[in-house]
């Protein structure tokens, strides 16, 4: 159950009065509409979707279930996933962090730069990773303390970041990463990539932070309610950066994962995952208003855009035919979360 803030401030929701023994035997239209609100549209649209496209595809195409086909899907779509659980923690915030994807690209230019000029991992991964962090202080800091709308700031960041990722590239491809690295990157274990093993501990780190921590508590109050988390002594603005700063983990780690697994860094990466990230969200159920969903539900989107794009590029659907059924996609699981909130 997500976490949610009271009228008053108290972190653990609303008291609940006992029920007296008539109450609890009474059976009737209070117990129908109980019973109605359980049912989550959202996750069942999502749920049901997939589960209807994996029956689908299993019989459309020979490949879409075989070993190799699953694999590389969970390969590709690592990098979306990643990214996604940052912009989970943002949006449950309360806010929204659209330089995700220039984030990749520059964390992934400095990285790449640091190592072919050094010849040293470590220090291309440090590099990348203080990039990346400071790219999401900097959000932190103008949503949180200066108070621009974060649609607004990291906006500006988004623009910033690719900017001075083409600039210190030159607008071309940065080869000569270390083969160590890239070896080291695309090395198997239990048939699956360290890419997306890396991926799967961001999406553990992430959950245990945000369900079992007092800063993930923290995060859903603010989210929910601001004022009340604010005068229940909260530190709303630390509170706020903090999310920034997990998104820039997220989307920095997702950076030096993909430069590992290409081999070399383009100043265009990540175009379009802003977007992308924030429908893998949407499309899981968490709420755009803060203060409710989770990196689980996320990763229920982000499965079914993948499968979705690998189905269409196995039926040899046309890449603007795909554009087109993947928006109409994240529109019908928005607005089945619309219906929800009117319903209740």
């Amino acid at each position: 159950m997500d976490h949610e803030v009271d009228a008053v401030g108290r972190l653990d929701g609303p008291a609940v009065e006992p029920e007296s023994g008539a109450q609890r035997q009474r059976p009737g239209r209070g117990n129908l509409g109980a019973a109605l609100r359980v049912v989550d549209l959202d996750i069942a649209f999502v749920v049901a979707t997939l589960v209807a496209l994996v029956v689908f595809l299993s019989f459309a195409s020979p490949f879409f279930l075989t070993e190799r086909n699953l694999s590389n899907v969970l390969l590709q779509v690592s990098v979306l996933a990643a990214v996604s659980f940052g912009v989970t923690i943002v949006i449950i915030a309360g806010h929204f962090d659209l330089s995700v994807g220039s984030g990749v690209a520059i964390v992934m230019v400095v990285g790449a730069l640091v190592m072919r000029d050094t010849g040293s991992v470590g220090l291309g991964l440090l590099a990348g990773l203080a990039t990346g962090l400071a790219v999401g202080l900097t959000s932190g800091v103008l949503v949180a303390v200066v108070r621009v709308p974060s649609f607004i700031a990291t906006l500006g960041m988004l623009v910033i970041a690719r900017g001075i990722a083409r600039a210190l590239s030159g607008g071309r491809t940065v080869a000569g990463v270390p083969n160590e690295f890239i070896d080291f990157m695309n090395a198997s274990f239990l048939g699956l990539r360290l890419s997306v093993w890396v991926t799967l501990l961001v999406l553990v780190v992430f959950h245990v932070t945000l369900r079992h921590t007092r800063l993930g508590i923290q995060i859903y109050a603010v989210g929910g309610n601001p004022a009340a988390a604010r005068l229940s002594g909260l530190r709303v603005a630390r509170v706020q950066i903090a999310a920034f700063m997990m998104s820039a983990v997220a989307f920095s780690v997702a950076g030096l994962g993909l430069l590992g697994r290409l081999g070399s860094a383009q100043p265009n990466s990540g175009s379009l995952l802003e977007l992308y990230s924030v429908a893998a969200v949407v499309l899981g159920g968490t709420s755009l208003y803060g203060g409710k969903g989770s990196v689980l539900r996320t990763l229920l989107g982000v499965l079914l855009i993948a499968v979705i794009q690998n189905g269409l590029n196995l039926l040899n659907v046309s890449s603007d035919l795909q554009m087109v059924l993947l928006g109409a996609v994240f529109i019908l699981a928005a607005a089945s979360g619309v219906l929800q909130r009117r319903g209740s």
